[in-house]
């Protein structure tokens, strides 16, 4: 039986509180669980990925974040500046386990 490695959600996009400015999707627990099941880390827990939201398609790595368990994704600003998404936008994220 293949091992799934795609995953879907809708969520919310935050800002890390700071100067830096930098935006992030978190994943949830339950997807996240899942992640750690099947993805193959690097680094520091690094899980290299392939991400969409809207049009815009990008490679990556999801962040472990430790003190929840669970992973997040980076949504740098030339990709909120392609798909016009602010502090607190509700996005559709598509994402592969690469």
């Amino acid at each position: 039986m293949p091992v799934l490695k795609k995953f879907k959600l809708r969520t919310q996009v935050w800002r890390w509180p700071g100067d830096m400015g930098w935006h992030f999707i978190t994943i949830p627990k339950n997807i996240s669980e899942k992640i750690q099941k099947i993805g193959k880390p690097y680094g520091s827990g690094f899980i290299r990925s392939k991400v969409q939201i809207g049009k815009t398609v990008w490679q990556t790595a999801l962040f472990p974040y430790t003190r929840e368990n669970v992973y997040l994704i980076a949504v740098k600003k030339s990709i909120r500046q392609k798909e016009c998404i602010f502090d607190k936008d509700m996005v559709s994220v598509f994402f592969t386990l690469i």
